[in-house]
């Protein structure tokens, strides 16, 4: 007599599959999304969008440009370009209730990847409580620097764009910038859970 673990339902039945039958799902980000953002965003047409303006003006700009990034990503990464990624961490969602960080910090990620796929980031923090990304290269405020903005109005942009990911989760978060470029060689920004 042999001794072991046995389930009341067959092992195929208990195993999360990858993919559906018939539905391929790339692994990591599509080009397609990559150039469908580009097409509509690009760190010099947001420099350009902010000319001649106000301090105040700027910001809002700013502001309104990260909130519609966003959304196109968004819409892109939860449609035409959905990846197993965005399926399993649905799927994980929907099985334990716990969304942050992971369904925020994938469209921060792909909003990053879709507009300015040359920069340099990195997530240094990724707990239920707290995510944390540092920019260390960013075109976006080369770009406004380029073109005579002074300051980091890019800080609105990036703000609005990480809360907006928020929103469309369902999570409430506290977005603070902790370093700057300028100032400490890497723009920190630390994304709480409230």
């Amino acid at each position: 007599m042999t001794t072991g673990w046995k389930y009341a339902r067959p092992a195929k039945e208990r195993l999360m599959t990858l993919e559906a039958p018939g539905k391929e799902l790339l692994f990591d980000a599509d080009k397609g999304l990559v150039d469908e953002i580009s097409a509509k965003f690009s760190p010099g047409g947001i420099a350009r969008e902010v000319l001649g303006k106000s301090e105040e003006q700027v910001y809002q700009a700013m502001e309104k440009l990260g909130k519609e990034l966003m959304e196109l990503t968004i819409k892109l990464a939860d449609g035409k370009y959905l990846d197993r990624t965005g399926e399993m961490i649905e799927r994980v969602y929907r099985q334990t209730g716990i969304s942050f960080p992971h369904r925020p910090q994938r469209y921060i990620e792909l909003s990053i990847l879709g507009l300015r796929p040359a920069d340099r980031w990195n997530i240094t923090k990724s707990t239920t409580k707290e995510l944390v990304l540092q920019v260390t290269s960013c075109s976006i405020r080369k770009a406004l620097e380029d073109a005579g903005t002074s300051g980091l109005p890019c800080k609105a942009f990036c703000i609005a764009t990480f809360q907006a990911a928020a929103a469309k989760t369902g999570d409430r978060v506290q977005v603070e910038l902790t370093k700057t470029l300028p100032q400490d060689g890497v723009c920190q920004f630390c994304i709480t859970k409230v």
